[in-house]
């Protein structure tokens, strides 16, 4: 039983951690039985055989209930302490900012096809991917400590190999660059995924300054015969971010594409994920009064006050002329902002002055006048600017999935905290705010609602390059405030 207990506690052959320490302990607790059964047995056997012997002298026990006693003590001690032991580790596994199942709240389980290598197969064009890719890896591994990822600059041997590569390979993606489609290797690549059939995973390379474009763009660079084969299949696709909260919602998107082409989840059409720690899925609520204040000269702002108010409970909005008892302003920057109407400057420079909290978030939808960041050093006054009112981080405000983490992070620069109730029906008033912004936004927040990183595409093409329209230009308008 030792021996066993010793070779549990190394192996560790369960995947849950509480399941290999309650593994020990159940060993253990079977040793602490057996030594108080041998015990028993010695004990009573000096007795019967050896009339007036004293037990005491060979085993230390003068009594047998005094054994007994002992036995029950050091088992009840051991449970305790595994017991323990059990909870601390489970907590502390689920603080770890892994994959888990939405539906479980557990790490999923990852399986691989027969003769088959790698769960997934980078395809990149050095010049322009290389970095990245590098780091999707690595956060991969991260977020998913079993998946097996080939990378060239780890796995490759023989160039002439690609082909077989590929073959044992599980999931292809696609990094799309600049030069990606003109690389003969990638090209060699990508026609070897196609006429193995092999499941593909687009992720777009959006920022210009590396090496990024639009959809639209990489499209035609992409010759005319696998266009419709890349673009027009649906392939689950997603746009590399680089700001952490805003990246796991891509690398999310790409895990569950490789969980939906394993063994284990084939039957499966999607697959929610979430990490613990990370914004979307913390139930936030304002624990102490807070009042926004949303002015009538900034235009959009208000919409995405009742949206914040609506998604976490406890924030009251105010629209008024003027901010009167509210605690913080919010200054929803985009294509309009210090341009439609001249009070606004006016209001942010009182606002200032008054020392009332000022929190912006950054709109990057096309759809509801988002603009590259720099625009706002050319529209805003030089006042304010030299005043320094863009020290002070902007919130990047995305469309489709990357949106919830927009207003999660929006809500705690208001002061908005970890609440007790459970995350399932913050999620749920989530949903039912966009649903509602969407309401009232026809149709411009349409982009913002749908699942702009899920597909690249319906069959036609065109649809593909608009519903991402949006995400690329928050990608590019993120690298501008970075860079500022």
């Amino acid at each position: 039983c030792s021996c066993y207990a010793v070779v549990l506690a190394v192996v560790r052959p369960y995947k849950r951690v509480e399941d290999n320490v309650i593994a020990v302990a159940t060993s253990l607790v079977l040793l602490l039985l057996f030594l108080g059964t041998n015990w028993t047995t010695i004990f009573l056997g000096i007795e019967e055989r050896y009339q007036g012997a004293d037990p005491a002298d060979v085993l230390g026990f003068g009594k047998l209930n005094a054994i007994v006693d002992t036995m029950i003590v050091l088992v009840a001690v051991a449970l305790v302490f595994f017991l323990i032991g059990a909870v601390v580790a489970a907590r502390r596994v689920a603080k770890i900012p892994t994959v888990r199942l939405v539906s479980t709240k557990q790490p999923p389980e990852l399986s691989i096809g027969t003769d088959l290598t790698w769960h997934l197969f980078l395809s990149h064009i050095w010049s322009t991917g290389q970095d990245a890719v590098g780091n999707i890896k690595s956060e991969l591994q991260l977020l998913l400590p079993d998946i097996k990822i080939f990378l060239d600059v780890d796995d490759l041997k023989d160039i002439g190999a690609l082909e077989d590569y590929i073959q044992r390979s599980q999931v292809i993606l696609f990094f799309l660059s600049r030069g990606y489609f003109r690389s003969q290797n990638c090209l060699r690549e990508i026609r070897s995924s196609l006429e193995q059939s092999k499941p593909i995973v687009l992720v777009q390379e959006a920022d210009p300054a590396k090496g990024g474009a639009t959809l639209q763009a990489l499209r035609d660079e992409c010759p005319e015969n696998l266009q419709p084969d890349i673009f027009e299949k649906g392939w689950a696709h997603t746009i590399y971010m680089r700001i952490q909260e805003f990246q796991r919602v891509s690398l999310k998107t790409i895990v569950e594409a490789v969980l939906l082409c394993s063994p284990n989840y084939l039957n499966q059409t999607s697959l929610p994920l979430c990490v613990p720690g990370e914004p979307e899925s913390q139930p936030l609520a304002f624990a102490k009064d807070t009042m926004l204040w949303a002015s009538p000269a900034n235009a959009g702002a208000q919409l995405l006050a009742e949206e914040i108010a609506t998604t976490f409970a406890g924030l009251t909005v105010s629209t008024a002329e003027a901010p009167g008892p509210a605690t913080h302003m919010l200054l929803y920057l985009n294509e309009d902002s210090f341009v439609s109407d001249a009070r606004l400057a006016e209001q942010v420079k009182q606002a200032r002055q008054d020392r009332l909290k000022i929190v912006m978030a950054h709109e990057n939808d096309p759809g509801l006048g988002g603009c590259p960041f720099s625009r706002f050093f050319e529209v805003t006054p030089q006042e304010l600017i030299a005043d320094g009112l863009y020290k002070t981080l902007a919130r990047s405000c995305f469309p489709g999935r990357h949106h919830p983490v927009s207003l999660a992070l929006l809500a705690k620069d208001l002061g908005a905290t970890p609440a007790r109730s459970g995350s399932v029906a913050r999620m749920s008033r989530l949903s039912g705010s966009i649903a509602k912004r969407g309401s009232r936004l026809v149709p411009a927040i349409s982009r913002r609602s749908s699942a702009t990183t899920t597909t690249a595409g319906d069959g036609s093409g065109g649809e593909a390059t608009v519903s991402v329209d949006s995400v690329e230009a928050a990608a590019s308008a993120e690298a501008a405030q970075e860079h500022v």
